[in-house]
């Protein structure tokens, strides 16, 4: 029985390393696709600067297979017109949810 087990075990941690294998190359290769600029600004990125590694960020959609890469400015601009954004809609769905309560009898 314990044999059985063992190699269940090991079967699990074989697959379990392809996969790894798996994502970390659709990793590296979505890596190749970042560009050397600002998605929004078009500032350049120094790959070599560790700052710039730290403060700017990138989006990734795997499915689009599409890499972006933001800058701090950009990034903070795009994080408050989100938020305003939401809190607009979040004002109108109260104003919508209280409307509604007063036309009922």
């Amino acid at each position: 029985m314990g044999s059985l087990k063992r190699k269940m075990t090991r079967t699990k941690l074989k697959r379990f390393k392809k996969d790894i294998k798996k994502r970390m190359k659709q990793q590296l290769t979505m890596f190749d696709k970042l560009k050397d600029e600002c998605a929004a600004c078009e500032i350049p990125f120094d790959k070599k600067s560790k700052e710039h590694a730290q403060t700017w960020k990138v989006v990734v959609r795997e499915k689009e297979e599409v890499v972006r890469l933001y800058c701090p400015e950009c990034w903070d601009e795009a994080n408050k017109l989100i938020k305003e954004i939401q809190d607009d809609l979040r004002v109108r769905d109260e104003a919508g949810c209280e409307g509604s309560d007063q036309s009922q009898p």
